[in-house]
């Protein structure tokens, strides 16, 4: 979805310049005003803020050990809403524990572990209950 907003806004903008009949000194201009808006930007913040802080804070909260990716990224599938599964994390293994509705919502969780980032080996062990 993303790809496709930023090819919508690369052709609205040569749609623009080139119905605006735009010339090589424009560019220059627009580089000019782009430098002088953030120079005056970065006038207006504190002398103590980093701007490289609020990235770094961010970084700090994503998962950085697999077990928190595979919670990450059950707890973000819609598939898996109202499955509680608890992940035990020993270096690249994990295990998912857990009662699941059916063989399906097993699945996606198996799969949704075995595909993320730093997971070497995922041992099942959720249930489904009988019917």
């Amino acid at each position: 979805m993303r790809q496709f907003l930023v090819f919508v806004l690369f052709v609205t903008l040569f749609v623009v310049l080139v119905g605006s009949q735009f010339r090589a000194s424009d560019a220059d201009r627009l580089g000019a005003v782009a430098r002088s808006v953030s120079v005056k930007l970065w006038e207006t913040l504190p002398p103590a803020l980093n701007v490289i802080t609020p990235l770094d804070t961010l970084r700090r909260e994503l998962p950085s050990r697999p077990e928190d990716s595979v919670r990450a990224r059950l707890a973000a599938d819609q598939r898996l809403s109202g499955v509680d599964v608890t992940v035990i994390g020993e270096g690249c293994v994990v295990k998912l524990r857990g009662v699941m509705p059916d063989a399906k919502a097993k699945r996606v969780a198996i799969s949704l572990a075995e595909n993320t980032t730093g997971v070497e080996q995922v041992v099942d062990e959720l249930a489904i209950p009988v019917e």
